[in-house]
């Protein structure tokens, strides 16, 4: 089960916030699986993009079935958005991190 990212949501996303409230390490692990769990979406993004061109191309008064694929592509752009503030959260408190103990940062 995966686990929760309660320090996201806690700090909605802010990466300074989070910096402040981080009581530990980021590994570079938890900013790979948010990598590998954004690009895990992509080919299904890349799917309904093309399904909904097709529907609109080939089929443009199925208003029903476009609004079905809009509202699938919008659902899973949310997420990929959400995986994505993930990855860029955890790589800015990892970048403030470095920063803390060395001065700067190579990341």
């Amino acid at each position: 089960m995966p686990r929760r990212a309660r320090l996201f949501n806690s700090c909605s996303g802010s990466a300074v916030r989070g910096f402040s409230k981080l009581r530990g390490n980021i590994t570079p692990r938890w900013i790979a699986n948010a990598h590998t769990s954004r690009k895990r979406l992509e080919p299904a993004i890349n799917k309904l993009f093309r399904e909904l061109r097709t529907l609109r191309k080939s089929r443009p008064h199925a208003k029903v079935a476009i609004r079905k694929t809009e509202g699938e592509l919008r659902s899973l752009l949310k997420r990929w958005e959400i995986a994505y503030r993930k990855e860029s959260f955890y790589r800015g408190i990892r970048v403030l991190l470095e920063i803390q103990r060395e001065g700067l940062s190579v990341l």
